[in-house]
């Protein structure tokens, strides 16, 4: 068993916890899905098929907010809608082709230049190595908990903590009783897993890299920190994995996170952010245990305001040739950093810092193509193999606090490789809204079981939103269309009282079917 980092962990979780939708049922009104249908209806030429013109003056006319209530006592489903209805300032929509772009080693240079200027880099996985000490700390944790599961009578989990053991047992002979990073300078080239994994076989970050992404290619670099400012960057091009990079900057210790395997930021978990309030101390319960209380950092001061923070995340942008993206999301977070060395901690402790978060979203025709709300993936036997990919959505972050750029993550870059279809027809909003309507029910309808003590699913809907997004194209993982979807999103609270925010249902505005966002279609 080889040790890996808790960021790794948690990425795994955040992936299966954006799985989960079905198909359409069959009592859907949407019966097929059809790329080539679709297609078809997009290029609709036909006298009184419906333009973006003709469905903007409708919603202009009509729905300047879209009100209503649905009850299903069977399903045990209500809704509330009280939604503005928002379309985009657009001259038309149409249908793009995109695939995965990679991370070049221009781009990777542009940004280390930018955001690092003339700083030197060492391997970023000597900074944590596997030192004597470090594994000893390990075998010591993993004999605490088998002592837990001897008390318990637990043989099972005794054994595979016996197991985990003897391995570690095993790396502690092996291991180094010191590692300085600053003796494993870079060159600053993007290498290929698969040769380092060959050259270094008993190298565990290697292996993990290796068992993931195969012949990817990476980059993961650290500076010395002599100027006080620890910066970390790391970037992947993995086929499954899909492919993104990261660069992060603070005054208390490396971001261990910054070699995950996602390359999301949906959900604030990823980031280990949490909306900060004037006044209140945040509350990172909901991502860790005893997350109540942390403290924050002393030496990473907040005093700029929003619009001169957001002046230096445009200039970025501006500078890496980011040009076709637009601010879509922006605020005051707090977020988790790891702080060396805090007095009583057994090296590196917990802390947080404050920071603006923009989320810059591409834009094509001035229309947003936001795809946050879900992934698409694919896990199982396809024939003889076993196929394990994930594509996820673009977008661009920036973490912004007194000291400048303290972090710029660039997750799923498009290729947009051709215009399918220009001047998309799509259907008027009066159909996309009895659709929804019947699927918002039928989508949600309680999982309870007979008998089991649960509520009724509550869903408020608070904004409808007409926007780009990525869905699959028929036999290909690798490559999509960009489409027009109506997004419904506002607050469920399940049968069993949990609540989320996001998302509650996407249409297709071509075709009128439902996106089911775990599935990329």
């Amino acid at each position: 068993m080889k040790r890996k980092g808790l960021a790794f962990i948690l990425t795994g979780a955040v992936a299966l916890s954006l799985m989960g939708c079905a198909a359409n049922p069959e009592q859907s009104p949407v019966k097929e899905k059809n790329m080539d249908k679709m297609l078809e209806a997009a290029g609709n030429t036909e006298e009184g098929a419906a333009s973006y013109a003709d469905v903007k003056a409708e919603v202009e006319k009509n729905y300047q907010t879209y009100q209503t209530s649905i009850s299903d006592e069977n399903l045990k489903v209500k809704v509330e809608v009280d939604a503005k209805v928002e379309v985009p300032e657009a001259e038309q929509l149409s249908v793009y082709r995109v695939s995965q772009k990679k991370i070049s080693q221009e781009f990777l240079d542009k940004v280390r230049k930018t955001l690092a200027q003339e700083s030197m880099w060492y391997a970023g996985e000597k900074v944590d190595a596997r030192t004597k000490l470090k594994v000893a700390q390990e075998i010591q944790g993993y004999k605490d908990y088998m002592k837990d599961a001897e008390a318990l009578g637990d043989k099972v989990l005794v054994e595979e903590y016996r197991e985990m053991i003897a391995e570690l047992e095993a790396e502690y002979e092996k291991a180094p009783d010191s590692v300085d990073f600053t003796d494993y300078s870079l060159d600053n080239q993007i290498q290929n897993i698969k040769q380092v994994y060959d050259n270094e076989p008993d190298n565990s970050f290697y292996e993990w890299l290796y068992s993931l992404h195969g012949d990817g290619e990476f980059f993961f670099g650290v500076s010395d920190a002599k100027d006080g400012n620890y910066q970390s960057l790391f970037m992947q091009n993995s086929e499954p994995y899909g492919n993104c990079l990261r660069y992060v900057s603070g005054k208390n210790g490396y971001d261990y996170g910054g070699n995950r395997v996602s390359t999301a930021v949906v959900g604030d978990d990823i980031e280990g952010i949490v909306p900060k309030t004037e006044g209140e101390t945040p509350d990172f319960s909901g991502m860790m245990e005893n997350g109540e209380n942390i403290p924050c950092v002393d030496n990473e001061p907040l005093s700029l305001s929003l619009e001169e923070a957001e002046g230096q995340a445009d200039a970025l942008m501006e500078q890496l040739g980011l040009t076709d993206y637009q601010c879509h999301e922006k605020g005051k977070y707090a977020q988790l950093v790891y702080v060396l060395g805090m007095e009583g901690s057994d090296g590196n402790d917990l802390k947080y810092r404050d920071i603006y978060r923009f989320l810059y979203l591409r834009k094509l025709d001035n229309v947003f193509v936001d795809n946050r709300a879900g992934i698409k993936m694919t896990d199982g036997w396809q024939g003889k193999d076993y196929v394990k990919k994930m594509w996820e959505s673009e977008v661009v972050a920036i973490a912004v606090n007194d000291s400048g750029i303290a972090g710029f993550s660039y997750l799923s870059p498009l290729s947009v490789d051709e215009n399918v279809v220009e001047k998309s027809k799509i259907k008027a909003f009066d159909e996309i809204r009895d659709t929804f309507e019947q699927m918002v029910v039928i989508e949600n309808a309680s999982k309870a079981e007979e008998g089991e003590a649960a509520g009724t699913v509550s869903i408020k809907v608070t904004d409808v939103r007409l926007v780009y997004t990525r869905i699959s194209e028929k036999d290909s993982f690798d490559t999509g269309l960009v489409v027009p979807v109506w997004d419904f999103e506002g607050t469920i609270v399940d049968e069993w009282g949990m609540e989320r925010t996001g998302n509650i249902l996407s249409i297709n505005a071509i075709d009128g079917s439902v996106i089911n966002r775990d599935l990329g279609y």
